[in-house]
């Protein structure tokens, strides 16, 4: 096996010296260092949750790095990079340069290396957990309780990984062992169905909550299994599955859409929305309440989305990098659609007063990701820093009622009432019934800018070439169009260079 992907990657990030908060308990808590495994005392069970924090460490970083959101994102015909004089060939990957998807880029090697070093990370930390394991001859005990809620937790975080894989490159290896030798790429199903098995192994032994109300507060319990289970069982076109696994969340009656009648809904995606109860899966920033000193954040991945925001008196302002733009069709797509709600929570648009007074810089013709800003006065002390102490949601309550949507259309039956409850939050009136047309249009709305999910709706439901080879589109940057066969990026030049095996026909 070649050197540099034989290591087991330990738990990376010690978090010392660092005050208490109850909201990111979880997070203060020290993670095993880079020691051989002969140095934790595996007998220690109270120490147990450490492996699971270093995975929730690489989850933050290097997992939500700001190049992978800009490639993600900017995949569909509603986003992709303004900016022709800094990264320019991630727009290679999108409608303005026409879908040229080469394998030489940066970013695409470091998407590919940030989702393995989660997988592998997670593999050595459920093997960790299997040493503790050892240790606990009572099978009905707390500590064995928690050993089985631990193991789902990483599990969650490798189906993560391994979802955001399938719907970048496709057919790609299953890492069951990190010292395995064959690195041979699976097919997508059969990875869709390695990850479902695996999570339906845990789920009726992870904790029956919402994130917000678990002892490790923001902690993945049964619910978010589920979740991550639905979306791979979409992927598949299983529906079945997709209706049970979501009809169990959804009765659950433990999450709830974040209410339009009151700053709920507006602050979804700022600091009062963490761990709210439409949350399913965050990764959790905290700055402690200072506004320098000790930070556990996720490096440029809000800075990256980020417009110019300035104050009324021009005084202040809050600025980003300017990457991820929205395109000015698609804006004006939601404003014909009647979308007033989700406008203001999406959509930060140039030359606008926010609700506090405060003005988007540039002209109306740019267009950033207002689920990536917070407003001044929700930010420490004088801090400036586009999005800095906010968490990172990665799936939301609202796209499980849609899945359930959806599956319920699949098996033939219309009945819009979970979509409508979307809709209502949002201010649009109900649909009589469901089509795939209003299902995929609600989608595309609600989860924009999010993961890449409506691009992944437009391969799965064969519409990516119609819909991402308009006219409309402008293909300022380079020739081309989108084909079957750019549906996945391709595995990445380096890569394929130290991993042959990678050439080989998916098995």
């Amino acid at each position: 096996m070649k050197k540099h992907t034989s290591y087991i990657i330990h738990h990376t990030l010690v978090i010392a010296s660092m005050l208490l908060i109850s909201s990111c308990s979880f997070l203060d808590i020290n993670v095993e260092n880079q020691l051989p495994a002969a140095a934790v005392d595996y007998t220690n069970t109270s120490d147990m949750y450490s492996p699971v924090v270093g995975v929730y460490a690489k989850l933050r970083f290097p997992g939500c790095h700001w190049i992978n959101q800009m490639l993600w994102t900017g995949r569909d015909e509603d986003m992709t990079s303004g900016r022709t004089d800094d990264q320019a060939e991630a727009l290679l990957y999108s409608y303005r340069g026409g879908y040229q998807n080469p394998n030489s880029f940066w970013g695409l090697r470091n998407v590919w290396v940030t989702l393995y070093d989660i997988i592998r990370t997670s593999n050595s930390a459920l093997q960790s957990l299997d040493e503790y394991a050892q240790y606990i001859t009572d099978h009905n005990s707390q500590d064995y309780a928690d050993y089985l809620q631990y193991q789902g937790e990483i599990k969650c975080m490798r189906a993560w990984a391994y979802f955001m894989m399938v719907t970048s490159f496709g057919p790609c290896p299953l890492l069951t062992d990190n010292d395995q030798q064959d690195y041979t790429r699976s097919t997508v199903e059969h990875v869709c169905d390695y990850v479902i098995a695996d999570l339906e192994a845990s789920i009726p032994h992870m904790t029956a909550a919402y994130p917000g109300e678990m002892p490790h507060q923001g902690a993945f319990t049964k619910y978010t299994a589920e979740a991550l289970a639905a979306r791979f069982a979409m992927l598949k076109g299983d529906w079945q599955k997709m209706q049970d696994l979501t009809a169990d969340i959804i009765g659950s009656s433990k999450f709830e859409l974040a209410s339009s009648t009151n700053d709920d809904y507006y602050n979804l995606f700022k600091i009062p929305g963490k761990l709210c109860r439409e949350s399913l899966m965050e990764v959790q920033v905290t700055d402690y309440g200072q506004q320098s000193g000790d930070y556990i954040g996720v490096d440029q991945w809000f800075v990256c989305q980020g417009g110019e925001v300035r104050s009324a008196d021009k005084t202040i302002n809050i600025a980003g990098w300017k990457f991820c733009r929205f395109n000015p069709n698609f804006v004006a797509w939601a404003d014909e659609r009647g979308e007033k709600a989700r406008r203001e929570v999406s959509f930060l648009v140039g030359g606008e007063t926010l609700r506090n007074g405060w003005k988007v810089a540039l002209t109306k013709k740019v267009i950033f990701n207002a689920k990536a800003y917070i407003p001044y006065e929700q930010m420490t002390g004088s801090a400036t820093e586009f999005g800095r102490n906010n968490n990172v949601r990665l799936l939301r309550y609202a796209e499980v009622l849609l899945m359930n949507a959806e599956a319920s259309f699949r098996l033939g039956n219309t009945d819009a009432t979970f979509l409508n409850q979307v809709r209502a939050r949002a201010g649009l009136a109900p649909v009589a019934a469901l089509t795939e047309d209003i299902i995929l249009d609600e989608r595309r709305i609600e989860l924009s800018a999010e993961w890449g999910l409506h691009y992944v709706d437009l391969v799965r439901t064969g519409r990516a070439a119609q819909v991402l080879n308009q006219e409309s589109l402008t293909r300022d940057y380079a020739p081309g169009q989108w084909t079957e066969d750019k549906k996945y990026w391709p595995v990445p030049g380096e890569v394929l260079a130290e991993l042959p095996e990678l050439a080989n026909e998916p098995k």
